[in-house]
């Protein structure tokens, strides 16, 4: 039900960042689209002061088992839709006071790329987001959304979040 809420929303015209999304329940079997489900890595991150945070952040991700899988492309072969899906669990860390926060990224989710080179992610279960100091649309922070969330990102990179269930607000939880 839930992703056919989405659904609506996005062909009502309703447009979402941060790193890989997550796969929507409907297509998380099979395979299907131009391929099968393919393993991601996420690497470690290091945000100085002012960025994201009043402080230095450092965020890395101690459980991955996200996949992800291209339903749909362009003609081109460029991704227009790509689900995500599985298990990550990022750990934040004030470095200054050597403070840290884990966050569950688990779920799936669905990544649409857009011809105006904006995107649009619909979430129905967890996502990190992050924002950048300078962001007209959007308080900086890494945040946590839960609960199910759509996130519009245009393409110079301004974040819009559409929707969300629950916010948790890391550089708050660790200042």
């Amino acid at each position: 039900m839930r992703n056919r809420i989405l659904g609506v929303a996005l062909a009502a015209g309703v447009l979402i960042a941060a790193g890989p999304a997550i796969a929507s329940a409907d297509t998380a079997g099979g395979t299907g689209g131009t391929g099968g489900w393919t393993p991601v890595t996420y690497t470690a991150r290091d945000y100085a002061a002012g960025n994201v945070c009043s402080f230095e952040l450092k965020e890395d991700f101690p459980t991955q088992g996200v996949e992800e899988r291209i339903v749909a492309a362009y003609p081109d072969g460029s991704p227009l839709r790509t689900d995500f899906r599985g298990p990550l669990i990022a750990r934040f860390t004030n470095v200054a006071t050597g403070a840290q926060v884990e966050g569950d990224l688990s779920g799936a989710g669905t990544l649409y790329n857009l011809p105006d080179k904006s995107s649009l992610w619909t979430i129905p279960d967890n996502f990190g987001l992050t924002v950048h100091a300078g962001d007209p649309y959007h308080a900086q922070g890494e945040y946590v959304l839960s609960g199910g969330s759509v996130v519009s990102v245009s393409p110079t990179d301004q974040i819009a979040v559409l929707y969300q269930a629950k916010a948790t607000d890391v550089c708050a939880e660790l200042s």
